[in-house]
């Protein structure tokens, strides 16, 4: 008896000197792997939008709006024509004035009337951001039927311009003028020079989808000036001619390097 208790005694002690003794350890092992994301330029047309709710598209836009075919990511995406109504022949003591009329669409939440506007993009895949966006009057107002017949220094004020998106304002361009004119050349029969509407200079900005609208219909709480916001100025010394008269106005953005 005495004998087994010893030997279980042995065996305790040798087995505890055993777990006090140090063991080797493995090397640690690795392996890197990687995780990627890509980002593709967006050159699907985009949605010609309520200038006073860009988060509304207008439903099948037509004219007066004018949809750009070649839309994209970098683009004038719309504009107005410009209705500024009929008048009658007669001697004018002044130069006369008419105001382009409001437009009308259709958005989800039913027919709104707006000012006239001008709808462009930029969501380049680039780093530099800065462009402008022009206005010029490219061709002078002239009878549609008397080739040749101008409105000669007949000229476009446009006013009360109000830039507006969707997407976060943080990120809008920073200078937008809140009017200006369109003008002929010297003769005043030809085009004029190219004015700038929208200078974004900062490489980081002007990012999105964005329209200026000149004047706007509002919710009846403020006021109305859709209608009041674009003018022409036809000089009294015309002779006029029971015709049409047509002029091109041209939008333009362009890259500033």
């Amino acid at each position: 008896m005495k004998a087994k208790t010893l030997c279980s005694i042995a065996l305790l002690a040798v087995v505890g000197i055993n777990l006090a003794a140090p063991t080797a350890h493995a090397d640690a092992k690795s392996q890197a792997t990687k995780g990627t994301l890509t980002f593709t330029e967006d050159n699907d047309p985009k949605d010609i939008v309520d200038p006073e709710d860009p988060s509304k598209p207008l439903v099948d836009p037509e004219a007066p709006i004018i949809v750009n075919p070649d839309r994209g990511s970098f683009s004038i995406d719309a504009v107005t024509e410009l209705n500024f109504g009929t008048d009658t022949i007669k001697a004018f003591a002044a130069d006369p004035e008419y105001y382009a009329a409001a437009v009308t669409g259709t958005t989800s939440a039913g027919s709104v009337t707006r000012g006239n506007f001008v709808q462009f993009t930029d969501v380049r895949g680039t780093a530099n951001h800065k462009y402008k966006v022009s206005a010029q009057l490219t061709k002078q107002f002239q009878a549609k039927a008397n080739t040749g017949t101008f409105l000669k220094g007949a000229k476009i004020d446009y006013s009360n311009a109000v830039i507006s998106s969707a997407d976060p304002a943080a990120q809008w361009p920073a200078t937008t003028v809140a009017g200006f004119q369109l003008a002929p050349n010297a003769e005043g029969t030809g085009a004029g020079a190219s004015v700038v509407v929208v200078n974004n200079e900062e490489a980081k900005k002007g990012i999105g989808t964005y329209t200026i609208e000149f004047g706007q219909y509002g919710d009846g709480t403020t006021t109305n000036t859709s209608a009041d916001s674009v003018k022409l100025t036809v000089p009294n010394t015309n002779l006029l001619l029971a015709d049409e008269y047509q002029a091109e106005i041209t939008w333009t953005i362009a890259e500033v390097i």
